[in-house]
């Protein structure tokens, strides 16, 4: 399997203040972020509210995007449901009914979290990846999922599926773990969920991530991959700080509504989360604009 090599944009489903999903301003960031040097899009993960819209609305997302994006930019879908059922018979869909995607992301199953044994965990990717045409990304996110974590014993083992290609880690505390499981194969890749552990991914090998905040510094979160391929981890970190810290004072103070905020003040059209997540109020709007004027992405 093709690893990925830079950084993924875990991409916003854009809504009106209707509720309506937006594919016509979805297909416009599109274009605008196949102008960058992003390796690519995640779409229907955490920020694309992926529990808010319907299999209807999400085979819709999963087209724009196929149909939009620039052929060299990999294209993750999340396709993740509560149970193995749901989740095979929506896999099925996506994979008949849409061509041009390179990978199925797969949360971790949460709403029973203390059933979530490795036993059951092991045994969902399995049947998930035994089955699907394409490979198989597992998916971890605690802060999403009810605190559930795929252990590193449950990643060791699924590490040597042939068609698990590697693990999206969105938690704060399992990437040295995770390093240490399955960190020195050459068929699975741990891959980053977030610009705060993209840091120690790239320290210990790594070489994506799949970050918010590249939905709204697209340009700035490319160049950390590019600053690592051409001067190496010690500055690729450093710069990565640095983007951390931005993205800390904007759209990363607020989850999917911080990210939405940023994005909108920078040109694009992100719209608002969908209720019950309201948006970020008037005084928070304040805040990220200080700190983008202050940072010269404002006017």
């Amino acid at each position: 399997m093709k690893k990925i090599h830079g950084i993924i944009i875990p991409a916003v489903t854009p809504f009106d203040e209707t509720d309506a999903v937006r594919l016509d301003w979805l297909g416009d960031n599109i274009a605008r972020w196949n102008q960058t040097a992003v390796a690519g899009y995640m779409c229907l993960g955490s920020n694309g509210e992926f529990k808010a819209v319907d299999d209807s609305e999400s085979l819709a997302i999963i087209r724009t995007f196929a149909e939009v994006k620039r052929d060299d930019k990999s294209l993750i879908c999340g396709i993740g449901r509560e149970s193995l059922a749901m989740t095979l018979r929506f896999m099925d869909r996506v994979v008949t009914e849409v061509s041009g995607i390179d990978y199925l992301s797969v949360l971790v199953p949460h709403y029973f979290a203390g059933r979530m044994t490795d036993e059951a965990v092991i045994g969902y990717y399995t049947a998930i990846a035994d089955r699907a045409p394409l490979p198989v990304l597992l998916y971890c996110a605690p802060a999403f999922a009810n605190g559930v974590k795929i252990s590193a014993k449950a990643l060791a083992e699924l590490a040597g599926h042939p068609n698990i290609a590697g693990i999206k880690d969105t938690s704060k505390d399992m990437m040295a773990a995770y390093m240490d499981a399955a960190g020195n194969r050459e068929d699975f890749q741990i891959i980053a969920g977030s610009v705060s552990n993209l840091g120690l991914c790239m320290q210990r090998g790594g070489e994506a991530g799949v970050v918010s905040a590249a939905n709204y510094f697209p340009a700035e979160c490319a160049r950390i991959i590019r600053v690592l391929d051409s001067e190496g981890v010690e500055a690729a970190v450093a710069y990565c700080d640095e983007v951390k810290k931005l993205s800390a004072a904007t759209g990363g103070r607020d989850s999917v509504a911080g990210v939405k905020a940023a994005m909108n003040l920078l040109g694009y059209e992100a719209g608002v989360p969908r209720k019950p997540v309201l948006p970020v109020s008037e005084e928070g709007l304040a805040l990220y604009r200080t700190a983008l004027s202050e940072a010269g992405m404002l006017d």
